[in-house]
């Protein structure tokens, strides 16, 4: 199947496209801990700081199992953004051919 009638959304750099995919439904980061722990794992909570912001999110890897961290974020997105981003957002993968 082609994806030449299928919209995309991306950014542009130096002449070039990069698709970005927005899943539909957000995406909860929790601890990956050892089954030796008697608790359940916490999640990551955003600080407001951190609203509208671009983050990488990844693993600590700590005694007990990994811990999930923002290692780097941008400054704020604008409105306007947020709304196109969302609003094209996938419901789910498709093929890249």
């Amino acid at each position: 199947m082609s994806n030449a009638n299928k919209p995309a959304i991306g950014f542009i750099y130096n002449g070039e496209f990069y698709e970005i995919l927005i899943n539909k439904k957000s995406t909860t980061f929790k601890e990956n801990i050892s089954p030796q722990e008697s608790r359940l794992p916490t999640k990551l909570n955003f600080p407001g700081e951190d609203e509208k912001k671009l983050v990488f999110v990844s693993y600590n890897s700590t005694g007990n199992g990994q811990t999930p961290i923002i290692l780097e974020k941008s400054n704020q997105l604008p409105e306007n953004a947020i709304k196109m981003l969302l609003e094209y957002s996938i419901g789910s993968s498709r093929p890249f051919l």
